[in-house]
């Protein structure tokens, strides 16, 4: 089966992510250093490790990030980060005690980089250790006041609490419209008659599948399908009858075809078929089955002695930058395969 190219949303979606991590790395690491140089000369030498490593292992994940370009693996990591830099300030107490002050943006953080489900279950985590930390005052380094803490707990719940639903509307929000964009393409890419991919398929998205993932397709087979006095049966029995033969043949080439393999209405009477990693000797075999198929059917129930035959002509493209190449020489071998009498495969 072919891999959905990357919609438009997704793209946004990523890029969206792209620029949290960025945002996080750089700025944070910025406000770090300066807090960090603020306190060289100060005795607290555990706050000076804290804002000191935390800066410098943010400017080594985005720089990683950069030369790697694995965004997903970025963000988890630039998440564990940030939890220790929450825990590690908390624990210590910051600068006179501020650090629950620092502690709210980064609830958000998280569900910036790692979305609503995944987001959810590390806010959880990370306040359940900071509860464990701030009730049980002789395992840390600072001194907090009870109602200090127990508001902090209130409020960081209530931070945590309003960033997941924002988060969690926000995607099913933004998946939503992505179905709404992959209908609309599935439509515009799709012939309405037959439901076989169109012409528009062929010239517009099917390079980007090539672009992206050349190995699944090269060596690829090219068949070009013409029915054989298509006129004569819309002329003789009707337009509707002729577009119930289309149909048919579109089943019939479903039926006769992998699943891997592609079917498209390319006009009117004419169909291409595209066969990956298939070699022109295996296409041909399986184009002269399609061809005797189409010939033992009785496609017209109202006609059963109406015999539809169908001509073919086979190419194979070993790349992509042959593909147009071969489907201008199935075309040739098609239009063999008419004069030559019709009915058979060239």
């Amino acid at each position: 089966m072919l891999k959905s190219v990357p919609s438009k949303a997704a793209s946004i979606d990523s890029l969206r992510r792209r620029y949290v991590l960025l945002f996080v790395s750089y700025i944070t690491s910025f406000i770090m250093l300066i807090l960090g140089f603020k306190h060289l000369f100060s005795e607290n030498y555990l706050l000076q490790a804290i804002l000191f490593g935390c800066s410098f292992a943010f400017l080594a994940n985005i720089a990683w990030f950069h030369a790697s370009q694995q965004l997903d693996r970025a963000c988890v990591i630039e998440t564990i980060l940030v939890g220790l830099f929450v825990l590690g300030l908390v624990y210590q107490g910051g600068h006179e005690n501020t650090a629950l002050y620092w502690v709210f943006p980064f609830p958000a953080i998280i569900f910036g980089l790692l979305g609503s489900k995944l987001g959810i279950q590390i806010n959880a985590l990370l306040m359940a250790i900071l509860s464990v930390l701030l009730y049980q005052p002789e395992w840390i380094e600072a001194q907090y006041k009870s109602a200090e803490i127990t508001r902090f707990m209130a409020s960081m719940a209530t931070v945590i609490a309003v960033g997941w639903i924002n988060e969690h509307f926000r995607e099913r929000s933004h998946h939503a419209m992505a179905l709404l964009q992959r209908s609309k393409e599935t439509q515009a890419n799709t012939d309405a008659l037959t439901h076989l991919a169109n012409r528009r398929f062929v010239d517009e998205v099917l390079p980007q599948h090539f672009a992206m993932q050349p190995e699944h397709f090269f060596p690829l087979s090219v068949i070009i399908a013409d029915l054989d006095h298509f006129k004569h049966i819309n002329d003789s029995f009707g337009h509707d009858q002729g577009d119930l033969v289309l149909q048919q043949i579109a089943s019939l080439f479903r039926q006769k075809l992998r699943t891997e393999d592609i079917a498209c209405r390319y006009g009117g009477e004419e169909f291409l078929l595209l066969l990956p990693k298939t070699t022109q000797h295996d296409a041909a075999r399986v184009a002269d089955k399609i061809r005797a198929g189409i010939a033992q059917q009785r496609l017209l129930a109202e006609h059963k002695d109406l015999v539809i035959t169908c001509s073919f002509g086979v190419a194979v493209a070993q790349d992509e930058s042959e593909f147009l190449q071969a489907i201008k020489l199935a075309d040739q071998r098609l239009y063999i395969s008419k004069s030559n009498g019709r009915n058979q495969v060239n």
